[in-house]
């Protein structure tokens, strides 16, 4: 081994010591904030709109031309559900502009949203309430 190569190594294994000391201290400071939790601080919130386990069609305005959708249904086909719930948004003249669908085995969860039509004439609760029955009319 040369010259170079020896103190470079050395200045390596330093700063190896170095960062070591670093991450220590910093697991001590962890540990002793974890320490001063117990199992009485932590609170459980409902989120106080539904159980994550029921069925759900919700339909809300996010701004004036935008509608948000949210479906959730479970013990079901996901690739029927999913294939009903576009086609019925089509049947609605609705457009898509982003949408998210999420499966597991028994469930699926679809978060859409879509534009309002140009030619809609009523207000975007009423039009969020027809939607919403389409879709709980459409869906198994």
């Amino acid at each position: 081994m040369d010259g170079i190569s020896l103190g470079e190594t050395v200045e390596y294994i330093k700063s190896l010591k170095q960062r070591l000391r670093q991450l220590e201290k910093l697991n001590v400071a962890l540990e002793s904030d974890a320490g001063s939790f117990r199992a009485e601080d932590i609170q459980v919130v409902s989120s106080g709109l539904y159980s994550p386990t029921q069925d759900m069609t919700q339909a809300v305005p996010e701004d004036e031309d935008t509608l948000s959708i949210e479906v959730v249904r479970n013990d079901c086909n996901q690739e029927d559900t999913a294939l009903n719930l576009f086609s019925c948004l089509r049947d609605l003249n609705l457009t898509v502009t982003h949408a998210s669908v999420s499966t597991n085995v028994y469930r699926i969860h679809a978060t859409i949203k879509v534009k309002m039509p140009n030619d809609s004439s009523s207000d975007q609760l009423n039009l969020c309430s027809e939607i919403e029955d389409a879709l709980q009319r459409c869906l198994p």
